[in-house]
Formats: C-alpha cells, structure tokens, sequence
C-alpha cells in the first residue's frame, strides 16, 4: 500500500475516533463495584453482555478493589460509552461526547453506556431528550425519527445512586437507516442544565 495512503488511512482514523473520558479517582470503590455488577448483570439480561474478554478483566478488576482497579474499570467500560455526563456541585449538568461507535441497527434496539461523574450526589433520574425523539403518540416525522431510553439497572429505581461515579445504561432504536445526526439533551430536573448549551451532545449515527 502506498505510503501517502497508509499516513492518509491513519490521520483519518484518529479524526473520527472521540477523546477518552476524565478519570475519577475520588470514589470508594464498593460503591462503584455495586453499580459496575449491576450493569453488567442488566447487559447479560438484555442479551448484549460485554465481550467475555472484557468481562473477565473486569472481573479481575473487581477482586482487586484498589485505586489502579477503579482507573482499570473505568479504562475497560468508557470504550463503551456514548456520553459523559457530568453534574457538577451546583448539579448543572453537562455532556460531552464518548468514545463508543455511534453505530446502530434498523428496527432493532442498541445499547450503550453512559458514564456520569455526580459532583452534587444527585439522586434525581437522569433524563434523556432530543428534538430526534420520535413523540410519545407514536407519530415519527423526517426531524424525528429516534427511541430512546434510560434503561434501570434495578426494577426498583431508575434515580441515580447519588455517588461520584456511576454507569447507566441507555437503549436508543430507530427504523430510519444511512445516517442521521440527533442531539441528545441530559439534565436531572428542570433547571439542571449546563449554561451555553453545555448539556446537548449532537452525535451523527451510522445505521446499519
């Protein structure tokens, strides 16, 4: 392969790939291994587990219940991620975008995580929108065209656990195929959002 080709191919690659997520070291750690069993136990029960790979290096992770072992979950999960969503002290909410394919399948759900650092313990659900969302009758038009959903990790509750880390997991379907661009809206109660528009991620998916 030619040169120019290769060094092409490479800088493309890294101008669609998404910048990694912040770290959070300031968490006890039982806590984000209660939420990360949690989630992992909901993906097997949804049937899209993580890669038995990636599985059991989380488990491993898990046993070990350090501060290297939170970095190395959040290293193995954040792949993983649509969105970062932070709520900082004053619970203003912003967003950014993740490091996970925004790739979907026509008529049939996909699931991603997202990974929200929670500064002002939050225990509010976190609430997903989009001008995209296709509305609660049902009616779908050419601007809205997407479901989306916060799926809870417990029957009991979809709030947030009110601790510094957490991963939730969201179901987004569409019947639409090619590629379609939504902004995604995050806030936990009315009032919540970021200033300058800080809580609205618009993300092109790739429908297959």
């Amino acid at each position: 392969m030619p040169v120019l080709l290769v060094a092409f191919l490479a800088l493309a690659k890294r101008a669609d790939a998404q910048p990694e997520l912040p770290l959070v070291d300031a968490v006890p750690f039982e806590a984000v291994k209660a939420n990360v069993v949690a989630v992992l136990s909901k993906l097997e029960d949804l049937g899209v587990p993580l890669s038995e790979e990636t599985a059991e290096k989380v488990r491993a992770a898990l046993r070990v219940g350090d501060v290297e072992a939170l970095l190395a979950l959040q290293r193995l999960l954040d792949p993983h991620c649509l969105v970062g969503v932070t709520i900082n002290p004053e619970s203003r909410v912003k967003a950014a975008r993740g490091q996970a394919r925004a790739a979907l399948k026509k008529g049939k759900p996909s699931y991603f995580l997202i990974k929200v650092q929670n500064d002002a313990g939050v225990t509010q659900a976190l609430a997903l929108t989009s001008p995209q969302l296709i509305r609660s009758d049902g009616r779908t038009s050419d601007d809205r065209w997407l479901k989306a959903a916060i799926v809870p990790t417990s029957p009991a509750t979809a709030r947030l656990n009110g601790r510094e880390l957490e991963y939730v997991i969201v179901r987004l379907q569409t019947d639409q195929s090619g590629k379609r661009e939504a902004n995604l809206i995050f806030d936990v109660g009315q009032g919540t959002q970021d200033l300058g528009f800080r809580a609205e991620v618009p993300i092109l998916f790739t429908i297959e």
